[in-house]
């Protein structure tokens, strides 16, 4: 065999070599990839969307809990307030239960809860535990890891000026 020979017969085994790996790769290889990347995208959407409507079932139960506890709040007598200075809000057993159930089922962690308890029992807490669930929502819902409420002498409106039903009075 000449070197010529050689050379055509190991060219034309590296063709052919190519050609059927070409081939494989693009009727075999290619597409077992393709379907397997497909099936793990389908898997990361449906995360991604189970991933959202928690968060979102999360952050309407963060927001009732705000509101009932702003209400339960308002309810309450404190020393050197005026009950005329405070509002009363209007919450239902059934709207807190509600509510605890969606934190539960969708908190992380169980400050949100907790002081949601506190403020609901109401053994000797003041209006400026709001900055404290207002924190614990925001950590909560991962805005912020520091306290972004801080102001406790101003943190809960006991009433405004501008409200219409304290208008007519």
């Amino acid at each position: 065999m000449t070197q010529t020979e050689f050379l055509t017969v190991v060219g034309l085994s590296i063709a052919l070599a190519t050609f059927i790996n070409g081939l494989l790769y693009n009727y075999w290889v290619l597409p077992k990839i393709n379907k397997n990347l497909k099936s793990f995208e389908k898997l990361l959407t449906k995360e991604e969307s189970l991933r959202e409507n928690k968060w979102q079932i999360k952050r309407s139960a963060c927001l009732k809990a705000l509101n009932i506890a702003d209400a339960v709040l308002s309810n309450y007598e404190y020393p050197n307030v005026k009950k005329e200075d405070i509002k009363p809000g209007k919450v239902t057993t059934e709207e807190v239960r509600t509510c605890f159930n969606e934190l539960a089922c969708t908190c992380d962690k169980t400050e949100v809860i907790e002081t949601l308890k506190k403020i609901i029992k109401g053994n000797g807490v003041s209006p400026d535990i709001i900055v404290d669930l207002r924190n614990t929502v925001r950590r909560e819902l991962e805005f912020d890891t520091d306290d972004f409420d801080k102001d406790r002498a101003n943190a809960f409106i006991g009433k405004i000026t501008a409200d219409p039903e304290l208008k007519k009075q």
